[in-house]
């Protein structure tokens, strides 16, 4: 995969996983700190460039968002290399990216809604260890970083520096088992409070292939495919049910695997890609004469998506797809 591809997918992903990154603790303090980051997210206007790096590769962004009329209204878009840009308003995520000028309906993407912060809490301490670190200061503000470190293989940890005044999360961090960054975003600059002018909330289209994405909210209702789910993971979302390709959304309370399911005419070799933490995997399944691809996207390491797959029913995807 291309980074701008991946560095557009990558964007998309951010508005999602922001809305679930927080609150999860098992210190009184840090289950405080990132309560308050999750509603800064959600409630304040702000402004600000960040520099994305996956490696020894980085990218620069600019952050916008503002509240009018009770709902969030965001933009983020890539400063170096391709201008790639995705905004968010309302029930609607678009995503720019260089080509032929056209507008074109994406899927529907799916975002459920997380558990009651006193129940989120009590589910999330039995697979993550919460460490408190010493405040520190990033983008010329003070903060706090707090660590989510996993219990298992099965999920990677987290790091977030939350700044004290605000909230607001100033740097994110995914790392592998052993330590090591995998994925970095951290604000250089940042600017609070201030509503955002009008037209920088406005995309400019010319020239630009537009995806139109619904984001739909409807609890996982269905019967899903997949006999057991691993430890810790539980339903989240699903995307419209008179879609060809059928989407179910899990979380752990942190990390957010998507689960992608389509009929398709013959078998085909397996695939798996990887860029940072995030892991793909595609698979063909038969079940009689009949063949489905069943598709898992997430950050969250290669164990737990040949996990997913190695419990799926086969004789359950023909009533799935056609309903």
């Amino acid at each position: 995969m291309k980074l701008n591809g991946f560095v557009g997918a990558a964007l998309a992903a951010l508005f999602v996983s922001v809305a679930y990154a927080a609150p999860v603790a098992t210190d009184p303090m840090a289950e405080k700190v990132l309560a308050q980051m999750s509603s800064a997210f959600k409630n304040r206007a702000w402004s600000g460039m960040m520099m994305y790096t996956r490696g020894e590769q980085s990218v620069s962004l600019q952050f916008h968002q503002d509240v009018v009329g009770g709902k969030t209204i965001e933009r983020i878009e890539r400063l170096s290399g391709d201008p790639i840009q995705v905004m968010r308003r309302g029930n609607w995520l678009l995503g720019l990216y260089p080509g032929n000028e056209s507008l074109r309906r994406g899927h529907n993407l799916p975002t459920g809604s997380m558990p009651a912060l006193g129940q989120r809490i009590q589910h999330i301490k039995n697979h993550y260890t919460l460490e408190l670190g010493a405040p520190t200061r990033v983008a010329g503000r003070s903060a706090t970083p707090i660590t989510l470190r996993a219990n298992d293989q099965y999920r990677y940890s987290r790091r977030y520096w939350c700044d004290n005044e605000t909230g607001l999360m100033l740097r994110s961090q995914t790392l592998n088992h052993s330590g090591s960054v995998l994925e970095q975003f951290e604000f250089v600059s940042i600017e609070l409070g201030a509503p955002i002018d009008e037209d920088t909330l406005v995309v400019d289209a010319q020239g630009m292939q537009v995806f139109r994405h619904a984001l739909v909210e409807n609890t996982l209702t269905e019967s899903t495919p997949i006999i057991k789910l691993p430890k810790g993971f539980m339903p989240l979302g699903q995307g419209a049910p008179d879609q060809e390709i059928i989407t179910h959304l899990f979380s752990d309370g942190v990390a957010l695997v998507s689960v992608f399911y389509e009929q398709v005419a013959g078998p085909a070799p397996e695939v798996t890609a990887f860029q940072g933490p995030t892991r793909a995997l595609s698979r063909v399944l038969a079940q009689g004469t009949d063949y489905f691809k069943v598709t898992l996207v997430g950050e969250v390491p290669e164990a737990l998506l040949k996990g997913l797959l190695e419990q799926i029913d086969t004789t359950r995807l023909p009533g799935l797809i056609r309903g």
